[in-house]
């Protein structure tokens, strides 16, 4: 379905181009960024941050502003005593709440890239509610991976495999299977989620660019006889097939994205 007033956007490169349009400069994740916050103060004021200030702002916004419509939420309930991976399509400013949302009562946290918590003065704010940044080098990675494994005792984790935002986007863009080595590992359930864009009606609907619905697949396990290198690609070939089968739901494009091959004038430009 065509938006009247489309934004379009000329891109190059679909696995580097990044939308997002924050212009932060991102810092080293080195070796001495702290993932691990074992004071109680910081517990306490994380546990304020995200269950008394964030959840209901964040409710409110997405289920009486926005009116995102959660489909198949049912599965994930019936994994409450066992926390899950979620991985999802990366469209919108939104991205940042809607796994919270489903993982409810149980805490989220999001793997994200160094520039969510390089704006002075948030990063205990973000980290507080659920930010976990990926390493910028090899020294880093070691505390990296052993904080996503202590985090996933109690916390639900969500990946964003396609990394870059791509807004209000309605097709897949291919991403590899390197995210999906944790539940390789550990056989941890993954749940894939797909945000679909429908033209904007309803309630409040002058205030939204475009209804949106989520759609949420059944529980998805790799096969136990595979290698975990096999496990991450049938498990990277599930939530990609998911992605696709739901774009028929994703019909109403707010931006027209158009590939060309002139990457230095035309790429990250909108008309």
């Amino acid at each position: 379905m065509k938006n009247k007033e489309q934004k379009i956007i000329y891109y190059s490169d679909e696995s580097n181009d990044d939308f997002a349009g924050t212009n932060i400069k991102p810092q080293k994740i080195d070796k001495n960024f702290n993932y691990r916050h074992t004071h109680p103060v910081w517990k306490f004021f994380a546990f304020l941050a995200y269950y008394v200030f964030a959840v209901p702002l964040v409710w409110f916004f997405m289920r009486v502003i926005m009116q995102v419509k959660f489909v198949n939420k049912k599965a994930v309930k019936e994994y409450k005593d066992k926390p899950y991976y979620l991985y999802g399509n990366h469209t919108g400013f939104i991205d940042a709440f809607t796994p919270n949302l489903i993982s409810l009562p149980r805490r989220n946290k999001i793997i994200v890239g160094p520039d969510t918590v390089s704006i002075k003065g948030l990063k205990n704010f973000v980290q507080m509610l659920g930010a976990i940044p990926t390493p910028s080098d090899i020294k880093s990675t070691k505390n990296f991976l052993r904080a996503i494994d202590e985090t996933h005792e109690k916390c639900n984790i969500t990946i964003y495999p396609e990394a870059h935002i791509w807004p209000y986007y309605t097709k897949v863009r291919n991403f590899p299977d390197t995210s999906f080595s944790y539940p390789a590992k550990t056989d941890a359930p993954c749940f894939a989620f797909f945000t679909a864009y429908t033209k904007p009606k309803g309630f409040l609907s002058f205030l939204r660019k475009a209804n949106v619905t989520v759609y949420i697949s059944d529980p998805i396990f790799a096969d136990d006889n595979l290698s975990v290198s096999e496990k991450k690609k049938q498990l990277k070939d599930k939530v990609y097939a998911f992605f696709c089968e739901c774009t028929k739901y994703s019909d109403y494009e707010v931006i027209k994205y158009v590939k060309t091959e002139n990457s230095t004038e035309n790429a990250h430009t909108y008309a």
